[in-house]
């Protein structure tokens, strides 16, 4: 891993350094940040992206999540040192047994993530190049996780998995995981798409229904 210019080097470091803090007086989101240095983009998006990744949808906080992954992506793709968030995230404390429930779950994927992910495919992820792809790949997906779409599961699941691939991948120094990001980003277009023709096909049967009987129980005397 890269050398971090915070007081924390690495990124199980940073969720210890969470964890010890949620169980105790909970610290703010920025807070932490600060303390993180360069993989703070990354840190930020594997920890928020965390509790989409199950097939619930989480309403109101999916837009709320979203645009803060627009930011951060936004931001990591434009070079940025350090991440600056939206106020409905900004003030977000990393507090109580919901957070310590997220860090404790992270740590659970990133164990069996590391079965597989190891150093590969650099050009990937290395440099300026790497950075905006990373960057401009969580931003796509903070969109897709935004999208006002009906309210099923797995709404969240596929663009949560496509942003914690493209984090990730920065993470690990995985260039395949941008590749995996990119498919996660396809199923979840395809899964859009699915859900959209299906919306529009059976609104459709219904207003075929409605209108005749709406018609004859109206022009009845």
């Amino acid at each position: 891993m890269p050398e971090n210019t915070g007081q924390i080097c690495s990124f199980d470091d940073a969720l210890t350094h969470c964890a010890d803090h949620a169980a105790g007086e909970g610290i703010l989101l920025s807070d932490a940040l600060e303390k993180i240095g360069p993989n703070a983009f990354c840190f930020a998006s594997i920890l928020l992206a965390v509790p989409f990744i199950q097939p619930v949808p989480l309403g109101p906080l999916s837009m709320i999540c979203g645009a803060s992954f627009i930011a951060l992506g936004w931001q990591m793709a434009r070079g940025h040192h350090k991440p600056v968030l939206p106020k409905s995230a900004d003030g977000l404390r990393i507090h109580g047994k919901f957070w310590l429930g997220v860090i404790a779950f992270t740590r659970r994927i990133l164990s069996f993530t590391r079965k597989f992910s190891r150093e590969r495919c650099g050009q990937w992820v290395e440099g300026e190049r790497g950075r905006r792809t990373v960057g401009w790949l969580i931003l796509a997906g903070g969109a897709l996780l935004a999208m006002p779409m009906a309210n099923l599961p797995l709404n969240n699941f596929f663009p949560a998995l496509m942003i914690f691939s493209a984090a990730l991948a920065w993470i690990e120094r995985d260039g395949l995981m941008v590749i995996l990001s990119l498919a996660w980003g396809g199923v979840t277009v395809l899964y859009f798409a699915a859900v959209g023709a299906a919306l529009w096909f059976f609104g459709a049967k219904a207003i075929d229904w409605f209108m005749p009987n709406a018609v004859a129980a109206f022009s009845k005397p």
